[in-house]
């Protein structure tokens, strides 16, 4: 009863357009009807022109966010270059940037929420899937920074970082914005969402914003006995910010956010392991028991900001909790063999619980000269607290119904506690109006305690523990070389981590079985280009890359016991693009893509599967994404805005398994498209997503995960439609 893990079972600058309630950080040109705006970032902690920052970062705008109706990260997120997502349930996402994944239980992309630093910097607590997907609604911008980010986010950065910048309060005047809408699902069933923000300024120096979200979530996945649209549900929550700036130097702003994220069930397809084609049917699954999955975020946060002149001084004080009740119909690989012990028809179900407590404090000083030399000195801590509980039960089938006397068969409790401090430290030298170089460094240093307690049947009765103690040091490196002002060119020297931590074995474990497994490491080489061209109406992005991935963390089975262990090298090399075109005022063309080759270098250990030259899981080869925009006045006070994109993921590979090895995933292609007219305040929107209606395999599961044989295979949102009706003052 060992394994901890998720069950027992062993585009570069989206267009940032004026935003009538969410005003973006831009400075338009004299010619701003025709030429792209200026993107102004904080992806260095520091606000910067999205074309002066030495590194890749994409951005998505409110305005981008809006148009697109985007409403989780499958809408948004695969839009940027070399990114992708693997999705099984609401809920439960792993990002994956540039190819770096596993399958493992550790992320390697980051999350921050505004200054906030939020999900588990563990491999003990499901950190890998169990990522914030904010609605998006009151966001500023999602900024998305591809490569390692060690020197100055730290630890689970090695693959890059995605940052949700939130709207902050403002005291100039009162805004308010208003949405409601349908969506409906072909096959599936029909949901509806309302939407709401207000910024509220209460005297010269004191504002605060609320906003809220609710959003029903239509079904599309069939079960024989549970019936249609199984997999439907809710997102709901709120936010409330508050800034204080009693003088010009002093600024304090305190928010708090929640969300609750709510499914019926997986997104997932009985099909066959050989072929992968549907055994029941399209769209169709059978379980015993419905597989809820509950998730609660919270996310409290004070920053302060004083300007001394010369410099700043940063504080900023963070509490994160994540809350998770999942419950999963485990028929598939328990069923057989309690059936045969029984002598009856038998099935199982995993009832699993999460718990994350997380405090942060993070401070900086960073120099406010903006000339010849620029620097930002600061310390961070984090303190988690996680619990993983899990219990199997035996229930009749096919019924589902719960069977006396065989409940309790398998019992775990998996506390853990993680400690981090770290000091860091950032440069900019320009020597010259053309050339600088931006250099940084970071030690971090984490102390981790995990025990176990099992009981029942299956699992015995035991009480162990275990702990690690590691440090790394990160940096990067990036000179850059501006030929004009509208062209940056530029090199990049990254190096990121994932820390390593206990493994949770009782003394009687095999040696082989590894007590701790170690930190694992990328090092990134990449080269990149940034321009604007034609009076700044055109923008294009080049980036080249090689990342080197060290000491690679996996998951395996050892004897029974699930543990993390470190295993060989992998290499990750490609090349991005983006390009954003404005020949007229009402017409605008976009395309980012990327060539990523993924691979092992090494052999893993045959625990895990997976020979050198294997593709790493989920990384498509080639994706991309073409988009083009419409839009112009009809008549005094009525816009129309038109949109249509195509976006194609390329072939990938599923996860390593050394029973059945990686399934070849074909290509598949996702056309949407959009239409809106603005009255004044109101806006009307009709949109349509996955018009061709594809069944873009996201995720294949392992033997066991479907009855009867089958395995449970994830597929993207069939085709959908939806009307928003939003009004903004």
């Amino acid at each position: 009863m060992s394994c901890i893990r998720t069950s027992l079972l062993a585009t570069t600058a989206v267009i940032a357009l004026a935003h009538p309630a969410m005003a973006q950080q831009v400075q338009p040109s004299s010619d701003a009807a025709v030429t792209l705006e200026e993107v102004v970032v904080t992806a260095q902690k520091r606000e910067q022109r999205l074309l002066d920052v030495p590194q890749s970062v994409s951005v998505i705008s409110a305005e981008a966010l809006q148009t697109m109706q985007a409403q989780r990260f499958a809408d948004y997120f695969t839009r940027v270059p070399s990114a992708s997502t693997v999705e099984t349930q609401a809920g439960q996402t792993r990002l994956v940037l540039r190819g770096l994944s596993t399958n493992g239980v550790g992320a390697t992309v980051a999350t921050y929420v505004d200054e906030t630093p939020y999900g588990s910097s563990t491999s003990l607590a499901n950190g890998s899937i169990l990522t914030p997907d904010i609605d998006p609604f009151d966001l500023a911008r999602v900024e998305v920074l591809r490569g390692p980010q060690g020197t100055l986010y730290g630890a689970n950065s090695l693959g890059g970082l995605v940052k949700y910048v939130t709207v902050a309060p403002r005291t100039d005047a009162f805004h308010a914005a208003l949405e409601t809408g349908v969506e409906t699902i072909d096959g599936g069933e029909t949901g509806a969402s309302i939407r709401g923000a207000a910024n509220i300024p209460l005297s010269a120096d004191l504002a605060v914003r609320v906003s809220g979200v609710y959003r029903e979530d239509p079904g599309y996945i069939h079960d024989a006995i549970r019936g249609g649209g199984v997999n439907d549900g809710t997102t709901k929550g709120g936010r409330v910010s508050v800034v204080y700036r009693p003088t010009e130097a002093l600024s304090v702003r305190g928010s708090v956010f929640a969300q609750t994220i709510e499914s019926g069930a997986s997104n997932t397809v009985d099909s066959d392991p050989v072929t992968l084609r549907p055994t029941l049917g399209d769209l169709q699954q059978s379980r015993l028991v419905s597989e809820v999955n509950e998730i609660d975020y919270r996310i409290y946060n004070i920053t302060a900001d004083y300007d001394f002149g010369a410099v700043s001084l940063v504080s900023s004080t963070s509490y994160g909790s994540l809350d998770q009740h999942q419950l999963q119909d485990i028929s598939g690989l328990y069923g057989p063999l309690l059936s045969e012990a029984f002598e009856m028809p038998l099935g199982a179900t995993l009832d699993q619980n999460v718990t994350q407590r997380r405090f942060t404090q993070e401070v900086r000083l960073a120099s406010n000269t903006g000339g010849a030399f620029d620097w930002t000195v600061g310390g961070f801590y984090t303190r988690e607290r996680n619990e993983l509980d899990q219990g199997i039960d035996a229930i009749d089938d096919p019924t589902g119904a719960a069977t006396p006397g065989l409940e309790d068969l398998a019992l775990a409790n998996v506390p853990s506690r993680y400690r981090e401090y770290a000091g860091f430290a950032n440069a900019v030298v320009r020597f010259s109006p053309r050339f600088e170089l931006d250099f940084g460094g970071r030690y971090s240093r984490n102390r981790q305690t995990a025990s176990q307690s099992s009981s029942g049947p299956l699992a015995g009765d035991s009480l162990f523990d275990g702990g690690s103690d590691d440090g790394v040091f990160t940096y990067s490196v990036a000179p850059s070389f501006k030929p004009n002002t509208t062209t940056t060119l530029y090199a990049r020297i990254a190096r990121g981590y994932r820390p390593g931590g206990p493994n949770v074995l009782p003394p009687a474990a095999p040696d082989e079985a590894p007590r701790t497994f170690a930190p694992d490491t990328t090092t990134n080489y990449e080269a990149g280009l940034k321009t604007e061209l034609y009076a700044r109406r055109l923008s294009l992005e080049l980036t080249v890359f090689q990342t080197d991935w060290d000491d690679i963390q996996l998951l395996a089975a050892i004897a029974g016991f699930g543990v993390n262990t470190n295993g060989g090298s992998a290499r990750s090399r490609g090349v991005e693009f983006s390009a954003v075109a404005r020949p007229t005022d009402t017409l605008t063309f976009s395309a980012n893509g990327a060539f990523v080759d993924s691979q092992l270098t090494d052999d893993a250990p045959d625990i895990v599967g997976g020979l050198s030259g294997d593709r790493l899981p989920y990384g498509p080869r080639f994706a991309s994404t073409v988009a083009v925009d419409y839009q112009r006045p009809l008549r005094d006070g009525v816009d129309l805005n038109l949109g249509l994109s195509w976006r194609y993921t390329g072939e990938r590979d599923s996860a390593f398994d050394p029973a059945v090895g990686q399934y070849d995933l074909d290509d598949y292609s996702q056309v949407d498209a959009h239409v809106g007219v603005s009255f004044g305040a109101y806006r009307l929107s009709l949109y349509g997503r996955n018009l061709s209606d594809s069944r873009g395999i996201t995720d294949v599961g392992g033997p066991g995960t479907a009855r009867d044989g089958a395995i449970a295979v994830s597929v993207i949102r069939p085709r959908s439609f939806g009307l928003t009706l939003g009004v903004r003052y």
